[in-house]
């Protein structure tokens, strides 16, 4: 038997709560008038949890590949279409409903939402898309892993994140007819997602030699995680990318050590503390659901709040409310296709590999 992994854990409940804390603070520099020293120093606090979303994409590439290391086992496409891909579309038809409820309702209002929402992938569910690209990608790079060098493949692979990331940010589609596909779709495909996949998967599929060079290389990898995130805040600092977004080249590198180091900061720890076991158990819903709360806490909050209060209350009620509301759903029949799978079935017979029942939620 495997041996469980304590640190996945941890690891996904850091990459949620820095998601709804990096739109938290969104909100803030949105609906409050700033001094400029205020502003950019919210910006660097999101620039230090901007790894969030590929952190998740690092996390379940790892899982898959330290779970499955051949062929997709049976009923592995149907769990994912009926629980992961599935909410991408739920989610979206309650967003419409929240919106138009809270707006006026109109037809038309509610199918451009769903129009943004599900054919743009324009909200934070998008990372689904990328998952299943990965998914697919996974389980072709199976049959040939064995007949590459990791070093090369894994140099390749950051070559044409790097490439991919500035030519979809920074150079004009070949065509005026290509905008949308530039512009929107070009944060979904799976070339701006390479370099985590490949690291995640190597990681995971030798996770025992990974550990041993780790155990050692670790606290390297920690300066180079902390000289990374410096290296984002010269960036803001100095204006050289004019948005926090993961799709940055800088956050790439960010990411990559970040998460390494992760793993080397957590594998002397023997056990999960139940707040960041609830966290991660929730994450999947937590992750689709925040944002659509944080607009709740706008809207029906009943006083008003200074600009700091305002960003810790909102990640605090929109956390929350995420979990509530999905506790309750989930024991309504087929919530599983709104909300993903939170309660996983205990075998009686067979044992599954330690990490087969993390997979579903982590990715």
């Amino acid at each position: 038997m495997k041996e469980r992994i304590i640190g996945i854990d941890w690891i996904r409940a850091a990459a949620c709560l820095s998601v709804v804390w990096v739109h938290s603070i969104a909100r803030v520099k949105s609906i409050y008038e700033l001094p400029g020293l205020s502003y950019e120093f919210l910006l660097l606090i999101q620039m230090v949890f901007i790894f969030a979303t590929p952190m998740f994409v690092m996390i379940s590439i790892y899982i898959l590949s330290y779970t499955y290391k051949d062929i997709a086992p049976q009923g592995f496409w149907k769990k994912r279409f009926l629980y992961i891909l599935i909410p991408y579309f739920s989610i979206s038809f309650i967003s419409a409903f929240y919106y138009n409820l809270v707006n006026g309702f109109s037809f038309e209002y509610m199918g451009a939402i769903l129009y943004r929402y599900i054919i743009l992938s324009g909200w934070n569910g998008y990372f689904i898309l990328i998952i299943f690209q990965l998914y697919f990608l996974h389980f072709l790079f199976n049959r040939y892993s064995h007949k590459v060098n990791p070093y090369f493949v894994t140099a390749i692979a950051v070559v044409i994140n790097i490439l991919y990331n500035y030519i979809v940010s920074y150079l004009p589609p070949p065509h005026e007819s290509l905008e949308l596909l530039w512009r929107q779709y070009g944060r979904v495909f799976f070339p701006g997602w390479i370099a985590f996949f490949i690291v995640a998967y190597y990681a995971g599929r030798y996770a025992i030699q990974w550990k041993s060079f780790l155990r050692k290389a670790g606290p390297g990898i920690v300066v180079l995680a902390l000289l990374s995130m410096f290296y984002g805040f010269y960036n803001v600092a100095a204006d050289n990318y004019t948005v926090i977004s993961s799709r940055r080249n800088d956050v790439l590198f960010y990411t990559i050590f970040l998460f390494l180091s992760f793993l080397y900061l957590t594998a002397s720890f023997k056990s999960v503390p139940w707040v960041v076991k609830i966290v991660s158990k929730y994450s999947f819903s937590i992750y689709l659901l925040h944002l659509l709360f944080i607009d709740v806490f706008a809207r029906f909050q009943p006083f008003t709040l200074s600009a700091t209060a305002y960003g810790i209350l909102a990640f605090i009620f929109s956390t929350l409310a995420s979990i509530g509301f999905s506790w309750i759903v989930k024991h309504i029949p087929g919530s599983a296709m709104i909300i993903g799978v939170i309660d996983r079935k205990k075998s009686s017979g067979k044992k599954k590999k330690p990490l087969e029942e993390m997979t579903a939620r982590s990715s």
